[in-house]
């Protein structure tokens, strides 16, 4: 190990170069958007998200390049309390979501296939501390799993039509198991945040147990629409039963 960090001068002591090693692969936290320009990409990716919200006007949102003081602080807050909460979930942040692009416009919060690694979010969205660590929690939820589709298939009816408490509208089942996914993530996040901090923490003041108890309730729904729907296939199957262990961790039925 001496060799590795000879050009620092004295011998590193093992835990100082373990230290180093754990620094060194600890991905960077994820960036804010801040500018100065827009390029071109991201302006079409943010149209993009609201054609898929059924915005057809063009120009219906834009990119925020200089964030507010209180977006500043919701970041902060949600930061603290997702890395001191549920680190794997902090450090899966980091490595799948390079910018966290704030916008105004008809969202709350999305990803896009298109520009994976991008995270848009609307600023008064952002503004509150639990909705900002929900944020992280939920769209870095989308990116995972829409990573792992690249790789295996979870239905083998993904176009099948069904509804979930998200999105009422009808949605393919594809859309509806990722609602479960991301409630899943949610009800997990809120529950370790209630376990790390029972007597206080960053998100002080905000309904942790309300939106606890939403999530479950509507991971509940979303996993009743897809029993009654799917077929899912060998790693469906797993998936599925990974979501009924985290209703059962959470205190719910499976």
């Amino acid at each position: 190990m001496y060799f590795l960090y000879k050009g620092a001068g004295a011998p590193a002591s093992p835990p100082r170069v373990a230290r180093w090693l754990k620094e060194a692969g600890a991905p960077q936290p994820t960036e804010a958007y801040r500018g100065p320009d827009v390029p071109a990409w991201l302006k079409d990716g943010l149209q993009d998200v609201l054609r898929s919200l059924k915005w057809g006007e063009t120009q219906a949102g834009s990119v925020v390049t200089s964030l507010p003081s209180n977006v500043r602080d919701a970041l902060r807050l949600a930061r603290r309390a997702l890395s001191t909460t549920w680190v794997e979930a902090w450090d899966e942040h980091n490595m799948l979501v390079q910018y966290l692009v704030f916008t105004c416009g008809p969202l709350r919060s999305a990803t896009l296939q298109a520009t994976f690694g991008v995270v848009y979010a609307e600023l008064e969205e952002a503004s509150d501390p639990l909705r900002m660590y929900e944020l992280l929690l939920h769209e870095t939820a989308h990116h995972a799993l829409a990573l792992k589709e690249q790789f295996t298939q979870f239905l083998d009816n993904p176009n099948a039509v069904g509804t979930h408490a998200l999105r009422p509208d009808p949605r393919p089942l594809r859309g509806v198991l990722h609602a479960a996914f991301v409630m899943c993530r949610l009800a997990e996040g809120l529950g370790r945040y209630l376990e790390a901090h029972p007597s206080g923490g960053p998100l002080d003041g905000c309904p942790v147990r309300e939106r606890h108890a939403f999530a479950l309730k509507s991971l509940c729904e979303a996993l009743t629409v897809l029993d009654d729907t799917a077929v899912w296939t060998e790693d469906g199957c797993a998936l599925r039963a990974t979501l009924g262990v985290c209703l059962e961790r959470e205190g719910a039925p499976a």
